[in-house]
């Protein structure tokens, strides 16, 4: 896998699979692997095959798009309060 550092690409992606999560490139959105919260334009794009990975900001953190929520969702987020 690479990272995407394209700019263009990066943020293209971002807004697909944001999009498909009901989520924007400026929402502010938690990563329910490492509770952290950040914004969506802030998460990793990487290149597998002719695939492309969305990943939690954080290195540290192997949380991918489906493990990223809207910041404010009570349900999750009570879990890191």
């Amino acid at each position: 896998m690479e990272l995407v550092t394209d700019e263009k690409i990066r943020i293209k992606v971002l807004r697909s699979e944001l999009k498909g999560e009901g989520l924007k490139l400026d929402s502010l959105v938690r990563c329910i692997h490492c509770g952290k919260v950040f914004y969506g334009n802030e998460l990793r794009v990487f290149k597998k095959g002719d695939s492309h990975l969305v990943y939690c900001k954080f290195p540290d953190c192997d949380g991918s798009i489906i493990d990223i929520i809207d910041a404010d969702d009570e349900d999750f987020a009570s879990m890191f309060w």
